[in-house]
């Protein structure tokens, strides 16, 4: 059938949910036909959207339920199909979407998923001229080319294999730029009261920073504390390293600022006892798109894809401990978990600096502070033209601080972030005075 503006105009005004009269006969279907869930067996999962989709038109579907027990093989699939689900009758219905749903109904543009998915992961797949899509780890993939744009097309989806559970949700939040990122803040995000770990005492916390090099995504912030992953599609060595090593007894605290659920895995964290000044001024040598390529290298690198787990969100508190034994464990939010999650196993006879590789959902995190019997001789990170603080904006870290607050005096932000803060709070950031008037300061 080919579509009319009228139709367009119709499906535009719905709100993407399940087909509630055509879905698999092991689906469940709850929260107004926003989720489904196959609850029993393997296959008989397959579902369709309320509407035809417009060209363009993005479908956000973000992983619930993932069966873990290894019994099933196979995952998900995505795509389109260009019949009514109206016209096909539920007992009829294949029990996968490949190869059936292609072979026995209407015309069909669907892929399997053979990515390991993680719950709380959000797929994004739509369709235009050039074909069928789907975006998953900040990449965009191919679901099928040569689609014929002129029909209405349903998307599709096939709960298979250990995908158990999804939902239909709204697109995952992705900060664009690093101003967008520190107006989400009264104040720098690294200076931000501890909320988990109140035990700690501002008197035992050492300030550590990150290593000037770094990858070329990544973009350093509150003199060195704070990093920013940029948001681009092509990822390339976003290494980053704490510019000082861990010794047994040490606790080094992170908080999470900035995540994109998009990813399907937070991203890698790791220790290593290289001579640091070796390996950053070196940095363009290092493994490009995996770090297991460490291991090739002569130093001793210990890395762990899964050191974070699926339940990061944003403002989380991480704390890792270097015992006497070796073992480096971790706490998420001061929570007691019995055993411990150990993280790495390390030689307790020489020191290790920790080091990320942020190739996933974490877009941004700062440093709290590291617990240590040992001193740290503070390094001040080697000044910057576009991100030194002084006398910068303290939003967008770009354009000089131009904007008086009155009555307090403290000058902050540029006049382009002057309002975009103003609609957000009406405090200082600085001394949380009660902004009467912010006035523009024009320097000779």
């Amino acid at each position: 059938m080919a579509r009319s503006p009228a139709m367009m105009d119709q499906s535009t005004m719905l709100k993407i949910s399940f087909h509630q009269k055509t879905f698999g006969q092991n689906i469940r279907l709850d929260n107004n036909a926003l989720q489904a869930t196959r609850h029993t067996s393997f296959d008989n999962g397959i579902t369709f959207t309320n509407k035809p989709i417009n060209m363009n038109e993005h479908i956000h579907m973000k992983i619930i339920d993932i069966d873990e027990s290894g019994q099933w093989l196979g995952s998900l699939a995505i795509g389109f199909i260009q019949i009514n689900p109206d016209s096909i009758q539920r007992q009829e219905l294949c029990k996968s979407a490949i190869p059936n749903i292609c072979q026995k109904t209407g015309i069909s543009y669907v892929k399997r998923i053979f990515e390991r998915l993680t719950r709380q992961t959000v797929i994004t797949f739509y369709y235009n001229q050039d074909g069928a899509f789907y975006i998953l780890d900040g990449k965009e993939y191919e679901i099928s080319k040569n689609i014929d744009v002129q029909r209405q097309m349903w998307g599709i989806i096939d709960l298979y294999g250990n995908v158990k559970g999804a939902v239909l949700t709204t697109p995952p939040k992705t900060i664009a730029d690093s101003k967008t990122f520190f107006i989400q803040y009264d104040q720098k995000p690294d200076k931000l009261p501890i909320k988990y770990f109140t035990h700690l005492k501002p008197t035992n916390l050492q300030s550590v920073i990150f290593h000037d090099i770094h990858g070329p995504e990544l973009d350093l912030y509150c003199q060195n504390k704070v990093v920013f992953r940029k948001n681009v599609r092509k990822l390339s060595r976003p290494y980053l390293f704490i510019d000082f090593p861990m010794r047994p007894d040490d606790e080094l605290y992170i908080r999470i600022l900035s995540v994109d659920f998009s990813y399907r895995t937070p991203g890698v964290i790791g220790f290593t006892n290289a001579e640091l000044s070796n390996v950053v001024q070196n940095i363009d040598k290092l493994p490009a798109d995996d770090p297991m390529g460490l291991y090739d290298r002569s130093e001793f690198w210990i890395i762990n894809e899964e050191g974070f787990d699926e339940r990061l969100s944003e403002l989380d508190e991480y704390r890792f401990v270097f015992d006497r034994s070796g073992d480096i464990h971790m706490w998420r939010n001061n929570e007691s978990i019995v055993p411990t999650r150990t993280v790495a196993c390390a030689d307790p006879s020489q020191p290790f600096y920790p080091f990320f590789f942020l190739n996933g959902r974490i877009m941004a995190f700062s440093l709290i502070g590291l617990v240590s019997s040992t001193k740290i001789v503070p390094v001040q990170p080697t000044p910057k033209k576009k991100h030194d603080d002084e006398g910068l904006c303290q939003l967008c870290y770009d354009a000089p601080a131009n904007c008086v607050m009155i009555p307090c005096g403290h000058i902050f932000f540029c006049f382009d972030c002057k309002s975009q803060y103003e609609g957000k709070s009406k405090y200082c950031p600085v001394c949380r005075a009660e902004i009467k008037n912010i006035f523009e300061i024009e320097k000779d």
